[in-house]
């Protein structure tokens, strides 16, 4: 293979690269698999400057454009023209970014307006749609639907951090799919633009950047409704321990009058004036229980204590799976004595099974169960003491909690407070795309905004490092994920990382090894098998892998480059 062709060639065009629309760093854009269910066709808006980029000619300006499954081909058709090819790619040309769209009726979510770019493909006979955006017109079309654009704005701004930071992660993790993050809440929900959100819109643009990490490396930062008083841990729920989430009780979540919970009184004295304080079916079963473990009737009399017991998960956890109810009663003879019933929360739990089960009817997720001292108005409007049955947790219950987040900002609290409860051990850094300030020197690599270039496959990263200064920012070697890289040869997408403001702030600026698609440090048919998904559409490439593709770097990753790809992976020459 003659790999230093491609050198040869990015020295002989560096100056093209400048200002190419397609030149994103790592994690600087994001691929969204949107929701199109089973679309054979579906009718298409285009406002604003867009171009097809397989047919730049091809006239977008019309009120209907219609798109669908013909063979093997997808064909757009509007008013005056129609095309088809293997996959179509709605390029934006708008360089606000926030006044050009695609719409279309998401199968999910109904009517819905996406910025950026918008690939449509074939995916077992069905359309698919890939919204590849910039990360933070992304988290526009997040938080204020992962949260209302009515909460305060301090916790918008720790939904914006949290919802960056996992989607980031999310990026390392799928880099080798053809996208980064689904539309739905199996990641997180993303319902597209719409101006109205203020609110949340400011609250992106105010933390621009910022994201948890830890060690470096930027945390999938979970996120819950609502915890119901207490955060959980990843081993319990995943079986996968994550050392920044701690199990602790979060009392703003359990105060926070909107997170939802579903209680069942049980009074301390148990007469015909507190009797319709319970609910029939919390009686029924509790006499029941009580007439088995007696061997016949008994009269409830009064309740000593109730105990929760069995946690699902191991201590300090407070989700129960069982409670002794301790009682007093009298048999037939009147004797007195007491009595301990066990009831197991799932029986309190509706389902067709049980259809008069009273816990999650309206809300049927709810899931960390459990029992608290209180007290309730009888019908004289009197306080009656007792207990309550408690269903609580709308979620997983692990990291920020957004009904918890909610009323810590109502309380004064900044969103740096408020994520610092819900992770710990991490760093609240800002990622800063790279500009002439903050570019690297080097004598012997080309240094741009879109990352480093000239670099050699099997160029070691010991001596890799040593060829960059910086005027400000202290300097280390970073792989795509953001782990620390020590030893080992240079790939595409690992990174040369400024750090400046102790820490705080950090520019990542991508390696870019021409012909490296795959980020393996090599040049081998695996690269050139990347390439012809991404032009059929497959699996798109982004970032510095995308960079990589443009091997004959004019700007445009097209069968020229796969051209370039077959002849040096055969030896023979190339001509440009």
């Amino acid at each position: 293979m003659k790999k230093h062709l491609f050198i040869a060639i990015a020295a002989a065009v560096m100056l093209l690269w400048s200002g190419r629309a397609s030149a994103a760093a790592p994690d600087n854009d994001i691929r969204v698999l949107l929701s199109t269910a089973s679309y054979q066709s579906m009718d298409v808006t285009v406002l604003g400057d867009y171009v097809i980029q397989e047919n730049p000619e091809f006239d977008l300006n019309s009120d209907n454009i219609t798109l669908w499954v013909e063979g093997n081909r997808l064909v757009i058709r509007t008013e005056q023209d129609s095309f088809s090819a293997p996959k179509i790619t709605l390029i934006s040309k708008d360089d606000s970014a926030t006044s050009a769209y695609v719409g279309y009726y998401n199968a999910n979510y109904g009517f819905c307006t996406y910025l950026g770019d918008m690939q449509f493909s074939l995916d077992e006979g069905h359309i698919r749609a890939i919204n590849t955006l910039p990360a933070e017109h992304y988290l526009y079309g997040v938080v204020p639907y992962e949260m209302s654009n009515r909460f305060p704005v301090e916790s918008l701004k720790a939904q914006a951090v949290c919802a960056r930071s996992y989607a980031a992660a999310k990026c390392v993790e799928n880099r080798d799919l053809a996208y980064d993050i689904v539309d739905t809440a199996d990641h997180q929900v993303y319902y597209g633009f719409s101006g109205k959100y203020t609110r949340a819109i400011n609250a992106v643009n105010e933390t621009q950047g910022k994201v948890l990490t830890s060690g470096g490396v930027i945390i999938p930062a979970f996120f819950t409704a609502s915890n119901g008083g207490q955060t959980e841990l990843t081993d319990n729920v995943w079986n996968e321990a994550l050392p920044y989430y701690i199990q602790q009780d979060d009392f703003y979540d359990l105060t926070n009058p909107d997170s939802p919970e579903q209680k069942a009184f049980i009074p301390a004295v148990i007469n015909t004036e507190t009797i319709p304080l319970m609910d029939p079916f919390i009686l029924s079963l509790i006499q029941s229980k009580a007439d088995s473990a007696a061997g016949g009737p008994v009269d409830l009399l009064s309740v000593v204590s109730i105990i929760p017991k069995d946690p699902v998960y191991h201590t300090p956890s407070r989700s129960y799976s069982n409670v002794d109810v301790v009682l007093m009663a009298s048999d037939n003879s009147k004797k007195t004595g007491q009595i301990t019933v066990t009831i197991a929360f799932e029986e309190l739990v509706h389902s067709e099974e049980n259809p008069a089960g009273i816990f999650n009817v309206a809300r049927p997720y709810l899931r960390m169960r459990g029992a608290e001292k209180g007290s309730k108005r009888d019908l004289n409007g009197q306080e009656t003491a007792g207990w309550f049955l408690t269903n609580r947790r709308y979620g997983h219950g692990i990291g920020l909690s957004q009904r918890g987040a909610q009323q810590r900002a109502v309380s004064g609290q900044m969103y740096q407070d408020i994520v610092n409860f819900y992770y710990s051990n991490v760093d609240l850094i800002t990622f800063k795309p790279a500009d002439q300030d903050t570019l690297l020197n080097s004598d012997e690599y080309t240094v741009t905004e879109e990352g480093i270039f000239g670099v050699e496959p099997g160029t070691e990263s010991n001596q890799f490092v040593g060829a960059f200064s910086s005027d400000t920012g202290l300097i280390s070697l970073v792989s795509y994920d953001g782990s620390a890289k020590e030893a080992g040869q240079m790939m595409t997408g690992d990174m040369v990382r400024s750090a400046y403001e102790n820490g705080t702030v950090v520019v990542d600026l991508p390696v870019i090894i021409l012909g490296d698609v795959n980020g393996d440090g090599d040049i081998a048919k695996r690269d050139m098998d990347l390439l012809q998904w991404h032009l059929l559409g497959t699996r798109p490439l982004r970032g510095a892998y995308l960079a990589a593709a443009d091997v004959n770097q004019d700007g445009a990753v097209d069968n020229m480059d796969l051209l370039a790809f077959i002849w040096n992976l055969t030896g023979k020459p190339i001509f440009f």
